[in-house]
This record gives structure tokens, sequence and C-alpha cells, in this order.
């Protein structure tokens, strides 16, 4: 695996339950997320990273793999996202992802352009492993052809501006944004491959910030520094909105 067992006990050890929640009814049906992953690891998947909310062993969870012979989209590496937890905080599923190597930038694509694939929680053997395989495959050029619309789209400066306004109701949903945080200190890209003012760099410049945070700008009293998110959840909504947001802009 590209992450070491190690660190995948150090950084997410719900993976490694070997039980549910004593707290959960005896009608959960508890899904070990080790056995799957070694599942996919014998059809040639490899864990690239791992996280996890919280603490302990029954803890919300994420695990994203690559697979050798799936190419690239753009200059995205195509992922599968696993998502675990073992106290009924969310369910077992399955969905589709891009690791942006420029960036090294996690993004979460929604449903809307490739469905989550469904599981089932018993009975999971290894032709369900290969038809999932298949099945992500198969999802890959209506990917492309979403990133494809949004590199070919350029926007006006007034079109990226909308976009960025638009896209700070979804990070701050509370309706508590940041005080004396400019549009165009979000907007300012960190890399030369992101100059060019088309969607996909928009979108990748904004979420970015939104998710890493680090952006350090003058607030009322002094500078400050956005924080970056940590919640799975929060992540997860966040990417795949930003995605859906900017694509009714192409």
């Amino acid at each position: 695996m590209v992450t070491s067992l190690q660190t995948l006990k150090e950084q997410a050890p719900a993976i490694f339950a070997t039980k549910a929640n004593p707290k959960m009814s005896s009608k959960y049906i508890f899904v070990p997320s080790s056995d799957i992953i070694e599942k996919f690891h014998n059809e040639g998947w490899d864990v690239s990273q791992v996280s996890q909310t919280g603490k302990g062993l029954f803890s919300r969870h994420q695990v994203k793999m690559r697979h050798g012979a799936i190419p690239k989209v753009g200059d995205s590496i195509p992922e599968l996202i696993l998502q675990n937890s073992h106290d009924g905080t969310t369910a077992f599923s399955l969905s589709t992802g891009l690791h942006r190597l420029v960036c090294s930038n996690g993004l979460t694509i929604p449903t809307s352009v490739s469905q989550s694939f469904k599981v089932r929680h018993t009975n999971f053997d290894m032709g369900e492993v290969r038809r999932l395989t298949d099945q992500f495959a198969d999802k890959l050029p209506i990917i492309a052809n979403s990133v494809g619309k949004m590199s070919s789209r350029i926007l006006t400066l007034d079109e990226q501006l909308d976009y960025t306004g638009k896209a700070q109701n979804i990070r701050w949903a509370n309706g508590q944004k940041p005080v004396g945080l400019t549009l165009e200190e979000i907007l300012q890209p960190l890399r030369v491959e992101d100059q060019l003012p088309n969607m996909w760099n928009t979108f990748n410049v904004v979420q970015e910030k939104f998710v890493r945070g680090g952006l350090e700008y003058k607030g009322p009293k002094r500078m400050t520094k956005m924080r970056e998110l940590k919640n799975i959840g929060s992540i997860n909504k966040i990417n795949t909105e930003l995605w859906e947001l900017a694509e009714t802009y192409c």
C-alpha cells in the first residue's frame, strides 16, 4: 500500500475496529473497514490517504484509494473514497474523487456527476469489488467531460468575483463570514498553474483556501488566518457544493 500500516493505525484507528460501538442496537450491521480495504488492495487498489473525525475505534473515518491502471483526468488522479463509522454517525459508502497533482488537493465529486456506489453491508465479496472497480472506470468519461468544460470556460473578473461571493455563502452557511476578508484575496492564485482565469482553476483556488485555510487577511483589529477544516463531513459537503456551483457557469 502507498500508506504504511503504521500510518493507517495512527491517523485513523477506527479502520481497524473489530466490533461496533457497544451502544449500537442488535440490528446494527458492523462493516469492518480493514477487511474492505484488503479486498480492494487484492484487486490493485492502494491506499493514498486516510483521515478520521474524532478519536477512538468507532469514529467516522475516510480512506482514499488509487488504482495504477486507471488513467489521470486532466491534471488529477481519480480516487475511490471509502467512508465508514462504527457508531452510527455515517453509513458505509464509496464515492469518487480527484487528487489534483499541482497542489496535492483532494476533491469529492458530487453525485450529480458521478453517483455514489451502493454497497451491500453483508456478503461483500471479491465479485462486488470487481464490479465496483469496473463501474468506477465507466464513470471516468463523465468526470473528464465535467473537468473539460470547466477548463475551457474562461471567466471575466466579474464572473470570478460572482462565483467567489456565492462560494462564501457555502463555506460560511451560518452567515458569519470573516470580517475584512475580500473576494480578491480569496481569488489570488497560490501558484503559476492556477493563473489562467478558467472555471477549473477558479474552483480549485477557492476550494483549496476554504478547506485548507491558512489565508492571512486584515481583520477588524489584527491580521487573522483562516482556519483549516478538519471535519470529514463538512469538507465533503463544501467540495461537492462548490463543484455543483462551478458547473452552473459552464
